[in-house]
């Protein structure tokens, strides 16, 4: 892909701050709110490592008063943005806009729930984009969400307008208002995000995270980690 210097490419990390009983809720109702809390710090920290190298990362995090935590768990040298009020989709719309604002040419929104997304993923999303093959594109889950979100330009809004979150209908409905404002679209490969038991062990069985994030009872032998 082009270099970050000439396609002033963004990556937007949304993260909650990590406080038992308000992260990984699904994942907490099985195995408890500290060890599903303890997952939440490794996807955070992994998801760094993960990212492209020299494209500028910036930390959006929610609550607004927990910055100091956010800086302990993930380092002091990243740009850290609280997070407006409002839905998801109020939040990922001012943030991108905010982005645009500062100078961004192509911007992608992530969480940190995917652990199979890799350096090339992102590398693939920013080619395209910037070779003109779609103004949004987006990586899809199983489960009628996505992992990512990326534009071209600054998105016509409200675009997040009338969006079901947390639901089956998330990606369809995002896919619907990107085509009412007439914008290209490209999906990437679908992929997991850690929602439940079943999709913590598959994420350890494929090593993209290390067996120690399962609970007692569900270690089994332990599988090689990617590196």
């Amino acid at each position: 892909m082009n270099s970050p210097q000439d396609s002033s490419t963004r990556i937007l990390l949304f993260l909650k701050a990590p406080v038992e009983g308000t992260v990984k809720t699904r994942l907490a109702a099985s195995i408890g709110e500290e060890k599903a809390t303890e997952i939440y710090r490794t996807l955070g920290a992994s998801q760094l490592l993960r990212l492209p190298k020299g494209i500028p990362l910036e930390i959006h995090y929610s609550p607004r008063e927990q910055e100091a935590e956010m800086r302990q768990w993930l380092g002091t040298e990243l740009s850290y943005y609280p997070q407006c009020e409002g839905n998801l989709g109020d939040r990922i719309e001012h943030a991108v806009s905010e982005a645009f604002r500062r100078g961004a040419g192509t911007v992608f929104c992530i969480g940190a729930d995917c652990p199979s997304l890799l350096p090339h993923h992102l590398d693939q999303a920013a080619s395209i984009l910037l070779s003109g093959q779609g103004d949004v594109c987006i990586g899809p889950c199983p489960d009628g969400g996505y992992y990512l979100i990326g534009f071209r330009k600054q998105p016509p809004g409200p675009f997040f307008k009338g969006i079901r979150w947390s639901s089956q209908h998330t990606m369809a409905d995002t896919l619907r208002n990107a085509r009412t404002h007439e914008l290209g679209i490209h999906c990437l490969e679908t992929m997991n995000d850690v929602d439940t038991r079943e999709d913590l062990a598959d994420a350890v069985k494929q090593g993209f995270l290390p067996p120690s994030c399962l609970p007692p009872e569900s270690l089994t032998t332990p599988q090689s980690i990617q590196q």
